[in-house]
């Protein structure tokens, strides 16, 4: 045989075995082994939607507002304790959509989101409601002292609230955090944020009294970093791109379920995606392990109740949904 027939045999040789260790990674990596984790459960209440905003309190979820196919805005509320749905008292504040939720000490906060301002013309919001439960009331609190915008992060800690990040309608972005504190109703701002884009549409979860946020979009390209946050000191940890896996996400869905924080579906760099992806907290990174979401989709609402996580509404191009579904891990 020819020294030219060795060299191809050769590099057929070392094509086969590339091929075989990308299949190789690939199924150590696939999430359609195992279990079912994923089943449809009760349909939303209202009308199809994306961009709510929602809170929860003493495992009953809120869903309120948000925005529907004919371009309108909502202000309409509904409770769903892990089986039923059930129509609350509308949000007092202006109809709107991409606004944040929260819920401190028995209440549940809405605010910010784009809608009708008080001169009847449309954009970015600033004002705050809190809603009594007990009560099924709304009351309207001391506005966000930062800019109006929508698209923002919001999570709680300690009796206290997070607020920041978000755009604008002019694509101004925001890398700021302000904290509020609902016995004094008092804003005030972070002066320690370390996040190195300005960005909207991040996610954010709390496990055992510490806040993870990251994603979020960045001048059209979905962020890789990640912050910790213990109420005082935030802190960068490993990006969510790495040699090894790619989690960068924005307009995605979390919730936590035991000490593990789950995100689900959003968008990637490459569009509309289907992994869920669970953090690990003990050793900071991402793993892809479980069931794929099926139904995938944007800009909906998630949240954990009695040890399952739940998805709801949200948007997949011109499709609008109302479905509801339960995770239960078990992979």
């Amino acid at each position: 045989m020819n020294k030219r027939n060795w060299l191809v045999l050769l590099l057929v040789g070392a094509f086969a075995i590339a091929s075989f260790n990308s299949c190789k990674k690939e199924d150590e990596t696939s999430t359609e082994t195992g279990p079912t984790e994923w089943t449809r459960t009760t349909a939303f209440e209202g009308e199809n939607r994306n961009g709510a905003a929602s809170f929860t309190i003493n495992n009953t979820a809120y869903v309120v507002g948000g925005y529907i196919k004919t371009n309108a805005s909502l202000n309409d509320n509904y409770s769903f304790n892990g089986s039923s749905w059930v129509k609350k008292a509308d949000f007092t504040g202006s109809k709107r959509h991409n606004a944040v939720g929260f819920s401190v000490d028995g209440k549940g906060y809405v605010g910010l989101g784009y809608g009708t301002k008080d001169d009847g013309t449309q954009g970015e919001l600033n004002d705050f409601y809190s809603y009594d439960p007990t009560a099924n009331t709304w009351s309207k609190i001391k506005e966000f002292p930062g800019d109006a915008r929508f698209g923002a992060t919001a999570f709680t800690l300690n009796g206290k609230a997070y607020v920041g990040l978000g755009t604008t309608s002019t694509d101004k972005s925001f890398s700021d955090f302000y904290e509020y504190d609902p016995q004094s109703n008092i804003w005030k701002q972070l002066t320690n944020t370390k996040f190195p884009f300005k960005k909207a549409y991040a996610y954010a979860f709390v496990i055992d009294n510490i806040a993870y946020v990251g994603g979020g979009l960045n001048n059209g390209q979905p962020a890789d970093d990640l912050f910790s946050f213990n109420g005082t000191d935030w802190t960068a940890l490993e990006n969510t791109k790495t040699d090894e896996y790619d989690a960068r996400r924005y307009n995605s869905s979390t919730f936590v379920i035991g000490k593990f924080g789950y995100l689900v579906s959003g968008r990637s760099s490459s569009g509309i995606v289907s992994t869920v992806w669970k953090f690990d907290p003990a050793t900071k990174t991402w793993t892809d392990k479980h069931e794929a979401f099926g139904s995938v989709r944007e800009k909906a609402v998630a949240f954990g109740l009695n040890g399952k996580g739940y998805i709801t509404t949200g948007t997949n191009g011109s499709t609008f949904f109302d479905d509801t579904w339960e995770f239960t891990p078990v992979r």
